[in-house]
């Protein structure tokens, strides 16, 4: 390895069915339209996921197709006839080492959200499923047909009644300018919607949020026909009273306590309600599915919601600000986004933080006319086909991939808390200068969306477009002000499976820099993405000894760490071209730098 590709590097920077599951983590909020200040639906939701995970945001067109064209999407998962024409749809990709089935988001061209909530550790784990059930299906095919929140339900439903829900548990958020749904899918073909209310704010993390259902209510229920039944016959429910229902709860029939009283999931609902109103209950179950605000909501109340952190954390554990789920903006938020579904779907507008909301700003967007092209870093097409299969080059590490420049920012904020101030007050001045502007352009495109609509798309597209560059600049400036440290790994690659074998990173000095006071105690080096729970990559390895000699004949003294090279491969992927950080403290001050590899197995 080139010294130079090091250098070059550092300046610019200056399972189901053969599938995998998404993690255990995402929040949701859904305001509505009578608690919202503008009158319109706000939805807020955290996608939450471990481990490498690469955001791209797409437009795929509206579409017709061929008779007989047949949907495959999981490897092993039901074949499903694809109807004639589809609807457009913006789409936020979760691109996934093994693939991911449960956490990409939609809005259509109708202006129908579909986002979701993992509710696993449900007691349905052994129904069966048809032809191999349905996952990702569900979503996907929702925003290609849905033209309204209530014929998504009728979609999924018929979807999971016909094919069986292959996930042990989930919550999928249905959403459009009139109304909102929530859908509790169980594994195999048991089903639970309930309308959010107008006047409400339906909120939740991991766990089930429906308590009290009223199935003759048909306006704001929609149940399996035998899901009170099958209760009582497996004995998870018992009526007070022989044939009345009406102490039916189905998260407590459905879900066991353990779900609920996760410290992950008890804390950020608590986090929640703190923010709303000032107070959460101690016990998690006397927390309801939903609230009604004082006070009307607007989309910056929400978002602050979803960068909210815990005050239950003790942030001195770890030397890292974020480490595990029990924030609702948390170390595994990698795409966070609120949208206000408005009236003429052309003007609904999203604000999209790129990566962990608390480190980074909210970008305001209109979805239905398109993002940057730099939002992503293949095609459409290409990204459908690499949702199951993506190969170790997309997954790879390279600078001119922009979500990078996000990604990297976030990693080296994480680890030096001076920094991470300076740009959380570089965020308010950036969404307080974007929240007076928006209201103009919403004008601007009403009025051009009179005479015009493809002009006043146009015009949308471009505000997009610019708002994206100005946020891809402002963590291409974070990213410079961050990566000061020029870090060199000796070896091109490391293996997976080498046990016992070392590598040596070389920490440069330089004027005003004296790599020669670096901490050992207070030294890393690994990934920086998570593990496989969500939390901190504590398996990151430790030096075993450590050297100074000038590596670069500048006549300083350079840091030169031995590391375990199983702790430096830990959470990363055979064949992938990965960046491993060094993190350290030299006389100090926290310092970090990165250098790339390829993971062999």
């Amino acid at each position: 390895m080139a010294l130079k590709k090091t250098f070059l590097a550092a300046s610019v920077a200056a399972l189901f069915l053969g599938t995998a599951l998404s993690a255990q983590a995402c929040f949701t909020v859904v305001v509505g339209k009578d608690a919202s200040a503008t009158g319109e639906i706000l939805v807020g939701h955290n996608e939450d996921n471990d481990r490498r995970i690469l955001t791209s945001q797409y437009w795929v067109p509206a579409a017709t197709h061929k008779k007989g064209e047949m949907l495959v999407y999981e490897p092993a998962a039901a074949k499903i006839p694809q109807v004639e024409k589809t609807l457009g749809f913006w789409w936020t990709q979760t691109l996934a080492p093994d693939g991911y089935s449960f956490s990409d988001g939609f809005v259509n061209e109708a202006g129908v959200l579909v986002v979701s909530n993992n509710c696993g550790d449900t007691v349905e784990k052994n129904e069966k499923v048809n032809q191999g059930g349905v996952g990702y299906g569900i979503r996907r095919i929702v925003a290609e047909r849905a033209h309204t929140a209530r014929e998504a339900v009728d979609i999924a439903i018929e979807l999971t009644t016909k094919y069986g829900y292959t996930h042990e548990g989930r919550t999928y958020t249905f959403a459009d300018r009139n109304e909102a749904w929530q859908v509790a899918l169980l594994r195999g073909h048991r089903y639970l919607a309930r309308k959010v209310q107008d006047n409400e704010i339906s909120f939740l993390a991991n766990s089930y949020s429906f308590t009290k259902i009223d199935l003759n209510d048909k306006e704001n229920f929609i149940a399996s026909p035998d899901l009170i039944e099958h209760a009582i016959k497996i004995g998870t429910y018992k009526p007070a009273k022989a044939g009345d229902y009406s102490d039916f709860n189905f998260r407590e029939a459905y879900q066991p306590d353990r779900r609920r009283a996760a410290d992950w999931n008890k804390q950020r609902v608590q986090t929640f309600m703190k923010v709303m109103t000032g107070k959460a209950p101690d016990d998690h179950n006397a927390i309801p599915q939903s609230i009604i605000p004082k006070e009307k909501v607007t989309a910056w109340d929400v978002q602050k919601v979803m960068r909210a952190q815990s005050d239950q954390v003790d942030r001195s554990v770890t030397g890292w600000h974020l480490y595990d789920l029990r924030d609702i903006g948390n170390l595994d938020t990698h795409d966070s986004v609120v949208v206000k579904l408005t009236k003429d779907p052309l003007l609904t507008v999203s604000w999209r933080s790129n990566a962990r909301p608390y480190e980074t700003v909210y970008v305001p967007a209109f979805p239905l006319a398109g993002p940057a092209v730099a939002q992503s870093f293949m095609d459409p097409a290409a990204g459908t086909k690499a949702q199951f299969h993506a190969t170790a080059e997309q997954l790879g590490f390279s600078i001119d991939r922009n979500v990078y420049t996000f990604v990297l920012a976030e990693q080296f904020l994480d680890w030096m808390p001076e920094l991470r101030e300076d740009v959380i007050d570089g965020i308010k001045d950036f969404e307080k200068a974007k929240a007076e502007e928006l209201s103009g352009i919403e004008e601007r495109a009403r009025t051009l969306a009179a005479v015009d609509r493809e002009r006043a798309r146009q015009f949308l597209h471009e505000f997009n477009v610019l708002n994206y560059n100005e946020a891809l600049g402002a963590a291409s400036r974070v990213l410079q002000k961050a990566a000061q440290w020029d870090v060199y790994v000796t070896r091109d690659t490391l293996s997976l499976s080498d046990e016992k074998g070392t590598v040596d990173v070389v920490l440069f000095s330089k004027k005003g820099f004296d790599a020669t006071k670096l901490d050992q105690n207070q030294t890393q080096f690994g990934s920086a993405w998570s593990n496989g729970n969500d939390e901190l990559n504590t398996d990151r390895a430790k030096p075993v000894k450590v050297t100074f000699k000038d590596v670069n004949g500048d006549s300083l003294k350079d840091a030169v760490i031995t590391f375990p090279v199983k702790g430096a491969v830990a959470t990363t992927f055979a064949g992938v071209n990965t960046e491993l950080f060094l993190f350290t403290k030299v006389d100090g001050k926290p310092v970090a730098g990165f250098d790339t590899v390829r993971i062999t197995k």
